[in-house]
């Protein structure tokens, strides 16, 4: 789900948000922020909490000109002493035309409790692009990190995703992506296909998203034989202010 939030916590500062500062004919600063339970956290198909619930929050700094900065931050399990992830991000977006946005990102993924010699930190630069027509929208999505979590190398994500309103306030969705990893064997899984669809119903500053996540890893492919990678149903509510 944190993908979810981020682009939740953008698009509100980038659109919404709490005027820092607004005098006439002068630029202005927003603040806008998310705070939400998952019963599970999930990342490209993949548990980060052992299947167990999680609280998440972002804060996110933003200026009329496009440009945003902020944190997110999540509770994790990865079977040792690691329980926290935050994430810091600073990009800037804007539109192409009337239908298409693009949105380009730096993203640290930091696990301060991490034990010595992990190495789980890393970066990613995201860019995506949006076209919007009506009730529908579509995207396109890369992530690209020099050095992947756990020190595996070059990593690349591509994903794709479509959604449409059905009602207002009710809009269903789906996305799929794929995991390119440089050092398959360190990463203890190989390359991989992700998913998930589901509905999300929005009510003033609440927000409620049931969805069904899936990979195509078998549980032995999934770090020797976890189900970590296997499908499920998720729930979560976020609020956003």
């Amino acid at each position: 789900m944190k993908r979810i939030l981020l682009s939740v916590a953008c698009a509100a500062a980038l659109t919404t948000g709490v005027a820092l500062a607004q005098d006439e004919g002068s630029s202005t600063w927003s603040l806008a922020g998310t705070f939400g339970v998952t019963s599970d956290y999930m990342f490209r198909g993949q548990s980060q909490t052992n299947h167990d619930a999680a609280l998440q929050g972002s804060l996110t700094v933003a200026h009329d000109s496009g440009f945003y900065l902020g944190v997110w931050g999540s509770n994790v399990d990865f079977g040792n002493d690691t329980d926290f992830e935050t994430d810091f991000y600073v990009g800037y977006g804007g539109a192409i035309s009337d239908s298409t946005t693009y949105d380009l990102n730096v993203t640290y993924y930091a696990y301060p409790n991490a034990p010595d010699g992990t190495e789980y930190d890393y970066f990613e630069t995201v860019g995506t692009v949006t076209y919007t027509s009506g009730d529908f929208s579509i995207y396109g999505k890369t992530a690209l990190s020099p050095e992947f979590f756990g020190k595996t190398g070059f990593a690349a994500w591509l994903g794709t995703g479509v959604g449409y309103q059905v009602i207002d306030g009710v809009k269903i969705s789906g996305n799929v992506g794929y995991q390119w990893i440089d050092d398959n064997t360190l990463a203890g899984i190989p390359d991989y296909f992700n998913y998930d669809v589901g509905v999300t119903g929005t009510y003033g500053i609440l927000s409620i998203d049931l969805r069904y996540f899936g990979t195509d890893l078998s549980d032995i492919e999934c770090y020797g034989g976890t189900d970590l990678c296997s499908e499920r149903f998720v729930g979560s509510a976020t609020l956003n202010f």
